[in-house]
């Protein structure tokens, strides 16, 4: 084996491109099969297609497929990584032919006496054909492809040609495909830029990227990176010096992309979805320099910050009387961008890709007489028209009963609509159902409407983005609001393949009928049954909460938002006396108030 100062002197030629390496391949040459032209043409081959989300600033928020950084030749790398690589997973690697038969020989040998493979025994040139040709194939016909035919494939492809195919296909876990995404991904900045510790800690991930990486367990992460510094210090590669030295220095980690990647789970899920509807017969030309694609969201990460903080705190303050009920948020703009979305609890650990923002269908309860009234304004009421709240039944004899257990003779409109009288919302719709259906489709209820009086108490099931845009309708006055979110997608060559761009406003409410209804709203949040969502500034809002607290809502606009939030029980079980009024209102209020502060 070779001295440490042999292999210091070999691994400077490498990271040089001098003539110890083959460059790419002249002319083409054929592999597993196939013919290519160029070395690129390899690394392009099998690779799968992958999508990064930004958020409406530009920032990263997560990864779906496979997503590549930017393709980088040796030499642009930082030398120590490709020394790390070298020292960690292929000590020999300059000294065989694409097997190293010790390596194999020792790999066995173990087997033999322990009974199992703990030591794999491939070389760097082995685990290449496997990321680019063999993935799809069991263990052991792949070792048998591997054993015959990587001597050839590097004959074929050069030494330089291998570690440039491993450095820019092999996975580094979170999504990252290739040094370049992974150190965007794990330290914010270009691989290269990666400092000596940054590239122990990247190539200790390897074996287990899902395991190892720094955002899933730093402990594990570094324990990886000092095996990695003592391989490169026993190769002659760094001193032993350097090695411990760079052992105690502590890198820092992009953990805004971690959280931004916890924090907006089932948002990418929901993107990624909607991505592949209208992008996905792109992909045939999704060539060079890589098949990954950018998708800017509208979603902004500080906002979604503030969601995720604001249900966690709520729901673990108010869990007596939740339990293990679910939650759902979602935050519009005026235009219909979506700013914050939360599908559920607790995404990252649970791993719960049921999206309650816009999967869920439920009743909205008193939440619908947002329409209900809408109508009744329509006809020519006023919040200040006199209306009866008295005892009503239904057809079948069964009574209509008021939250509060009050039935007065008369109020007017806007008290029956801040104390959510159930009495009068009927009454409103009697010989109106028609017209109630015709307003929620109005203002974007896709979700099937029954006709009856059922419409006012809101029996119907509708989602939660449903009805959140139609509230975003009244509060921007009266324009239909369609719930998007994408701004614009850029292909792998930086081709605009999409934008939403700006739409011909619909007028959908008339701006007096749409002044009346937000009169209507804020007056629930002053002293009806929206009190505990009061903020500072212009507000309104609507509670819903459905028989036997199946069903809890608030929906309301604030600061230039339009914020819809529900919580039940998958199963529809009952809560613990959990209303619109309560929790929703409390997370509303909680979300708005951080989102004042996100916005400074």
């Amino acid at each position: 084996m070779p001295r440490p100062s042999s292999l210091r002197r070999i691994a400077l030629s490498l990271t040089l491109g001098l003539s110890l390496l083959a460059a790419a391949p002249a002319q083409a040459v054929e592999l597993f099969g196939e013919q290519f032209r160029t070395v690129d043409d390899v690394l392009a081959h099998n690779r799968g297609q992958g999508v990064r989300f930004l958020d409406r600033k530009g920032r990263f928020i997560g990864s779906a497929g496979e997503a590549y950084g930017d393709t980088l030749p040796l030499e642009k790398l930082p030398k120590h990584l490709i020394q790390g690589l070298i020292a960690k997973e292929d000590r020999r690697f300059l000294e065989h032919d694409g097997i190293d038969y010790q390596g194999l020989a020792r790999a066995l040998a173990v087997a033999v006496t322990s009974g199992r493979f703990s030591q794999g025994g491939s070389t760097l040139t082995q685990q290449t054909m496997k990321i680019i040709f063999l993935n799809d194939y069991d263990r052991w016909s792949r070792k048998a492809y591997e054993l015959y035919s990587a001597n050839d494939f590097e004959e074929k492809i050069g030494k330089k040609n291998v570690l440039y195919l491993y450095l820019n296909r092999a996975y580094f876990g979170s999504g990252a495909y290739g040094v370049d995404a992974a150190a965007r991904v794990y330290f914010g900045k270009p691989a290269t830029q990666l400092s000596l510790k940054e590239s122990a800690m990247l190539i200790g991930l390897l074996p287990a990227p899902s395991r190892l990486n720094p955002f899933a367990d730093i402990e594990k992460a570094e324990a990886k990176a000092a095996i990695v510094l003592d391989g490169m210090a026993d190769a002659g590669f760094i001193t032993r010096r350097t090695a411990e030295l760079t052992k105690r220095q502590r890198p820092m980690l992009a953990v805004a992309n971690k959280a931004a990647a916890q924090a907006t789970g089932h948002f990418r899920g929901t993107a990624k979805a909607r991505f592949d509807r209208f992008a996905g017969d792109r992909y045939a030309d999704a060539t060079r320099p890589g098949p990954t694609f950018t998708a800017r969201t509208t979603l902004d990460r500080d906002l979604q910050a503030a969601a995720v903080r604001s249900v966690d705190s709520v729901l673990k303050r108010r869990e007596k009387a939740t339990g293990d009920a679910e939650v759902a948020l979602v935050a519009l703009d005026g235009d219909g961008e979506i700013l914050a979305m939360v599908g559920g609890r607790d995404f990252a650990a649970r791993r719960d890709h049921f999206n309650r923002a816009i999967q869920a269908e439920r009743q909205p309860g008193s939440a619908f007489k947002l329409f209900v009234f809408l109508a009744a304004l329509e006809r020519g009421m006023t919040p200040g028209s006199v209306v009866d709240g008295s005892r009503m039944e239904f057809a079948d004899g069964r009574a209509i009963r008021n939250f509060d257990g009050k039935y007065p003779d008369k109020l007017t409109l806007a008290e029956a609509f801040a104390h959510s009288t159930n009495t009068v919302s009927a009454r409103l719709t009697q010989g109106h159902a028609s017209e109630v259906v015709a307003v929620a489709k109005r203002l974007g209820i896709e979700s099937p409407l029954e006709p009856d009086l059922g419409l006012a108490l809101g029996v119907s099931e509708t989602t939660l983005l449903e009805l959140t845009q139609a509230y975003a309708a009244v509060a921007n006055g009266g324009l239909k609001v369609n719930a998007h979110l994408f701004q614009r997608i850029a292909d792998p060559r930086g081709r605009e393949i999409y934008s939403y761009g700006r739409r011909a406003p619909e007028r959908v409410i008339d701006p007096q009928h749409a002044a009346a209804m937000k009169t209507l709203l804020a007056g629930v949040m002053k002293e009806g049954t929206g009190k505990l969502a009061r903020v500072p500034g212009a507000a309104g809002g609507k509670t819903g909460t459905t028989n036997d607290y199946r069903d809890a809502w608030f929906v309301g606009f604030a600061n230039g938002m339009t914020v819809g939030v529900w919580v039940g029980n998958d199963d529809n079980k009952p809560m613990k006396g959990v209303s619109g009024g309560n929790v929703p209102a409390e997370i509303w209020r909680a979300f708005m108030t951080q989102a004042a502060k996100a916005k400074r």
